[in-house]
């Protein structure tokens, strides 16, 4: 009896409702699914866009993956797969640039290669597409002439004064770039970030760019980064971004120089923060040449050596001498770090602008905590006094200029360089 009755009223709906409102009430449903189904993907989407950029998981599985395959091997004799840089004011500073001359101009001396580096195929194929090489890069150049019993008569660098690593920075200095330039690189809770690539600077520059095409007020802005700036001060041609395209190298390669000793790259960006400050072009003087790096700069500009200013940064002051003290160094390194935008300008054109930029970041570190009352306070009424001849450099004997005179002259000969060669001029 209760099957008939359910049967009929079954039957009766089904005569009682049209076809086409419920095939119409169907595709509402699937679209409605759809539309549900599209969100939830967005959103997931949405979410693992905003993980990766606060924890770069996939970035640092790509990246190192990739440099796994880059190394190079010191062989005996000369190698074929070596790829030699074509620019760049490290490369040309320290004779990479030059090395296929260099090499043709001693073989037609009599010298032969001993041994060079041969690289791996996933090195080769990452300089081959256009990035440049990643290797463990030197802060400095130097020469080391020894005697005929292998003591050393002479010695020279170039750049003289550099931070050894991250350790023998003060940590007031570590913390004022870090403002100045990037608050969150050391973050120690995202162990994988890469370092390379500020996300929310990168989609700022993409659409001014995208604005730039109506408006070309909107086109300024980058997404430049203590790593990529740094691939530029080294690597770039003429030390410059020249467009699009130079800066997406200059991302790929600090990506991959960042990933290149694993996922983790906490002690990279440590080193990164360090090669910058090394770096830093902080234009020229008369009798010395171009100044790199913000240690060399504070002792030609300024005249104050490394080793105080590192001691006097990190030691407290007691008494009111050692905080004047603490506060004129202080300014000098602040001062020197801003000036690297336009380090012409600042440093040799404009002094008065660099005065008014120091004392505006004085007040910003100030209110941030990064540097106490006392501390501003002090360095807001100190004077940036510049060096107003070239600190002199230490002295040598009369032999000893000989002996190095007429080997410096016959490098000049055998590598077929003029005697205003930076390379040589510098040593």
């Amino acid at each position: 009896m209760v099957d008939v009755v359910v049967g009929r009223s079954l039957q009766s709906s089904w005569r009682n409702h049209d076809p086409r409102h419920l095939g119409g009430l169907f595709h509402f449903i699937v679209r409605l699914l759809l539309w549900v189904a599209l969100l939830a993907a967005l959103s997931l989407v949405g979410w693992g866009l905003t993980a990766e950029t606060r924890t770069s998981y996939l970035q640092s599985r790509i990246f190192s993956n990739l440099t796994r395959a880059m190394s190079f091997v010191v062989r005996p004799g000369p190698t074929g797969n070596f790829r030699f840089p074509k620019w760049g004011p490290y490369d040309e500073r320290l004779g990479y640039a030059g090395l296929p001359g260099f090499i043709a101009s001693l073989n037609a001396d009599h010298f032969t290669v001993q041994r060079q580096a041969e690289w791996s195929g996933g090195l080769a194929r990452f300089v081959d597409q256009g990035n440049y090489a990643i290797y463990a890069e030197k802060p400095r150049a130097g020469l080391k002439l020894f005697d005929r019993d292998g003591n050393p008569f002479y010695r020279a660098s170039y750049p003289q004064r550099a931070y050894a690593d991250f350790a023998a920075i003060p940590p007031l200095v570590v913390d004022s770039l870090l403002f100045i330039e990037d608050h969150d690189l050391l973050d120690p809770r995202n162990p994988r970030r890469n370092p390379a690539v500020e996300w929310s600077r990168f989609a700022l520059a993409v659409a001014g760019r995208t604005a730039g095409l109506v408006n070309r007020r909107f086109r300024a802005g980058g997404a430049s980064t203590l790593a990529t700036q740094t691939e530029k001060f080294r690597h770039s041609p003429g030390g410059r971004t020249v467009g699009v395209g130079e800066k997406l190298r200059q991302m790929e390669t600090a990506s991959a120089r960042a990933y290149r000793n694993g996922p983790d790259t906490t002690a990279t960006r440590r080193e990164i923060v360090t090669a910058y400050l090394n770096s830093e072009p902080l234009a020229s003087r008369p009798g010395y040449g171009e100044i790199i790096g913000v240690p060399e700069a504070l002792w030609l500009w300024y005249g104050t050596d490394l080793a105080e200013a590192n001691r006097v940064l990190t030691a407290p002051p007691a008494l009111p001498e050692q905080l004047a003290r603490k506060a004129q160094v202080y300014r000098q390194v602040l001062s020197l770090m801003l000036a690297g935008r336009r380090p012409g300008y600042y440093l040799i054109e404009n002094r008065a602008a660099l005065t008014a930029l120091t004392d505006n970041y004085l007040r910003l570190l100030g209110t941030a905590g990064i540097i106490d009352p006392a501390l501003r306070d002090a360095a807001l009424h100190t004077e940036l006094r510049f060096e107003t001849k070239t600190p002199p450099t230490a002295a040598m004997s009369f032999v000893g200029n000989k002996s190095t005179d007429r080997l410096r002259a016959k490098l000049v000969s055998v590598l077929h360089l003029s005697d205003s060669t930076p390379s040589i001029g510098s040593i």
